[in-house]
């Protein structure tokens, strides 16, 4: 327990370092993101009991993402997540809400749907940049429900976030995903799935130039 409080309280430091760097650097975007790491990072700290393989995950995910940002700021700070628009799709009220609390503190735009039916036709007339699908739903499961998604032209590619039990989680994160990207375990913290969602909108745009000779 100890080791691990040291080595958040480490990435907290580095973290905040970043942080601050990229604020007086104005780099807006490096800023952005890795301010809500370090908010995940606080929590984690703070309440360790938070720590499984979902959050885990996040935090190796994001701190891969935040190097690569660093090594290339010219194309980090081409990112504009202004116009990002964010589908929800959950069938159980609380879990939609709570999904959409935590775009609100990633300061995203979204759209929930309790329906699979209705959010596939949303998605013909919509395009989205990111979509959070629960995977059990009456009617329709995630799995599907993503599969028929990737096959309109306009979605091939959208990253999708598969949100299921922390029961599940080891799992089906072994399993294949079915076209999505990622999975979040529920009940998740507010702060990451913020974070989760700034790095998937963020890589979707994220275009390193060549590497030096």
């Amino acid at each position: 327990m100890e080791e691990r409080s040291a080595i958040l309280f480490d990435m907290y430091r580095k973290t905040h370092s970043l942080t601050s760097g990229a604020g007086v650097a104005g780099c807006p975007v490096i800023a952005r993101i890795s301010a809500a790491f370090e908010a995940l990072l606080t929590e984690l700290y703070e309440n360790p009991k938070s720590i499984n393989s979902s959050t885990t995950r996040t935090l190796a995910h994001t701190v891969d993402f935040l190097a690569q940002l660093a090594n290339d700021v010219d194309a980090a700070e081409a990112i504009k997540l202004g116009s990002a628009s964010v589908l929800v799709v959950d069938d159980e009220a609380l879990s939609r809400k709570a999904v959409m609390r935590g775009l609100e503190k990633a300061e995203l735009k979204a759209m929930d749907v309790a329906d699979p039916g209705a959010a596939f036709e949303q998605c013909k007339k919509q395009n989205f940049d990111l979509i959070f699908l629960d995977i059990d739903m009456p009617g329709m499961n995630g799995y599907d429900l993503c599969k028929q998604i990737r096959q309109q032209p306009q979605h091939a590619k959208t990253p999708v976030v598969f949100v299921t039990g922390l029961t599940d989680f080891a799992s089906r994160a072994k399993s294949t995903i079915s076209g999505g990207n990622d999975l979040i375990a529920k009940p998740f913290l507010i702060i990451e799935l913020a974070v989760k969602a700034l790095t998937f909108l963020m890589k979707a745009q994220f275009k390193p130039g060549p590497k030096p000779a």
